[in-house]
């Protein structure tokens, strides 16, 4: 049985996730659900009072069971929702609790102690001026999500193709076994993976001579595409363990002109893929960073 938690609030963007998470059911056999949500932050004032004065603390314990029933109508919601699109309702269970170390940190910790296999969110589209200043949720989680994977959901998604980006390293690698795990023995299931060559810019900004630059070039290159074999065997040995067969997988490579992520982006665009796999770094820890900030 695999176990997904999908963390949501009352936003348009908690409803996408459940959404998705629903939707990828067509996909995915034998899985279960948790809808997780944090209760909003109490008043210190409260609390402090509360400890030593009996009007404060019947009203504390007034707004705790209130933000109680009011997480509790959210989630049956949300578990209505799934429901109605076909999903057991005994496949689904609802968990609400206070605010402890902070939100993003409360879905993180619940998650690592449930084992989790993915947390499922949606990406708020705050400013960029707010989320320099006050951080965002889904941004943090990504960032200190280091052993649950995270789905990220953006938009009223319906699951139909899946783009995986791959740099031959090992976070490429842990991706495609999540993948694997995910939708093992799936015989409609079609993947594409998609390798965009690095140049000599990515290693080193310093500009060498025409023929020098030209020599550690072709360095590179051969370099990768060693690197490339060898994870592809390893991939197509994953995939194959849970049930993927090679003819479902198509294999393409790219050649970034000047960043890594923009490539990615166009194959996202060009192909509709509505769902992109990938690891959490690559080549110099830029991968992902670089991807998401155009994509977004």
């Amino acid at each position: 049985m695999k176990k997904i938690m999908i963390a949501v609030d009352n936003s348009l963007h908690s409803k996408n996730a459940v959404r998705y998470a629903a939707r990828i059911s067509v996909w995915v056999k034998n899985m279960s659900y948790v809808l997780f949500h944090v209760q909003p932050t109490l008043s210190q004032y409260l609390e402090d009072e509360a400890r030593t004065d009996f009007k404060f603390r019947n009203q504390l314990n007034q707004i705790k069971a209130k933000n109680i029933e009011a997480s509790r109508q959210l989630l049956e919601q949300y578990k209505s929702q799934m429901v109605q699109t076909g999903i057991e309702e005994s496949q689904i269970q609802i968990v609400t609790q206070p605010k402890n170390l902070g939100i993003a940190k409360d879905i993180i910790e619940y998650a690592l102690k449930g084992r989790y296999d993915a947390l499922v969110l949606g990406r708020r589209g705050i400013s960029g001026l707010i989320e320099f200043f006050m951080g965002s949720v889904s941004s943090n989680i990504v960032q200190n999500s280091k052993v649950t994977p995270v789905w990220m959901i953006d938009g009223n998604v319906t699951p139909a193709k899946i783009l995986v980006p791959i740099d031959g390293l090992e976070y490429s690698l842990r991706a495609i076994n999540h993948l694997a795990f995910i939708v093992s023995d799936n015989s409609d299931l079609n993947l594409t993976f998609l390798h965009v060559t690095p140049k000599l810019k990515n290693f080193c900004e310093i500009d060498f001579e025409i023929k020098e630059a030209d020599a550690f070039e072709d360095l590179i290159i051969k370099g990768n595409q060693n690197c490339i074999d060898n994870f592809y065997a390893l991939a197509l040995k994953k995939l194959k363990e849970f049930g993927i067969k090679e003819d479902q997988i198509e294999i393409k490579t790219v050649t970034q002109p000047l960043s890594i992520g923009a490539p990615i982006v166009d194959e996202v665009q060009t192909g509709n893929f509505d769902t992109v796999v990938m690891g959490r770094s690559g080549i110099n820890k830029r991968f992902l960073r670089e991807a998401l900030q155009t994509m977004y």
